[in-house]
């Protein structure tokens, strides 16, 4: 498990069942940033409305898994997916939710 406070989970690519529960954690997260913006721009708006306390939330999920095999297939140098792997190539990926 990631030290993140943001870290949800780890998905697995292959998986159907973690498929399915980041894209419920995808819907959750946009009824919620739909539900802060209706607050944030509603009837009940902050006189001050910029700088408002209700942010909004997005879904992250960086790919990991075998990255110079990847790099190399892409015709990339072999350190070329050091720092991010692209989640085309990811075996699974860890999922986090940010706030904006």
């Amino acid at each position: 498990m990631r030290d993140s406070k943001n870290y949800v989970f780890t998905a697995h690519t292959q998986s159907a069942g973690d498929m399915l529960e980041l894209e419920n954690i995808r819907k959750a997260v946009k009824i919620m940033n739909k539900e802060l913006r209706h607050y944030r721009y509603g009837s009940r708006q902050q006189k001050d409305g910029y700088g408002s306390p209700y942010r909004q939330f997005y879904v992250k999920c960086q790919g990991r898994g075998p990255r110079t095999i990847n790099a190399r297939s892409d015709g990339r140098h072999d350190r070329g997916y050091d720092q991010s792997l692209p989640l085309r190539h990811a075996t699974h990926m860890d999922v986090y939710i940010y706030e904006r």
